[in-house]
């Protein structure tokens, strides 16, 4: 019971309650484990199975994540900033 109630406070903290692989997520080849949410919410997209991740820019991504950093995306309009931040959200 004290598990459950556990994984309840994180779950309800906003902070990511489990760990992926980015090889496995993003079809991306690295070791890299990143945190990631357990189900997704009424803010992420549904998955896009033909969607392809560059791998640069997710890699870069993934390990502020991975590191608890902050990531600041940017770009000209229409170049994927939201698309590429709501597809990593969805772990």
């Amino acid at each position: 019971m004290l598990v459950a109630v556990e994984k309840d406070a994180v779950r309800n903290s906003g902070m990511p309650d489990t760990k992926v692989s980015a090889r496995q997520l993003f079809n991306i080849d690295t070791e890299l484990m990143v945190p990631a949410f357990s189900a997704p919410d009424e803010h992420v997209p549904d998955l896009d199975p033909d969607y392809l991740f560059d791998r640069e820019t997710t890699l870069a991504i993934l390990a502020g994540f991975a590191r608890n950093r902050r990531v600041m995306v940017t770009g000209y309009h229409g170049t994927g900033k939201s698309t590429i931040s709501s597809r990593w959200r969805r772990g």
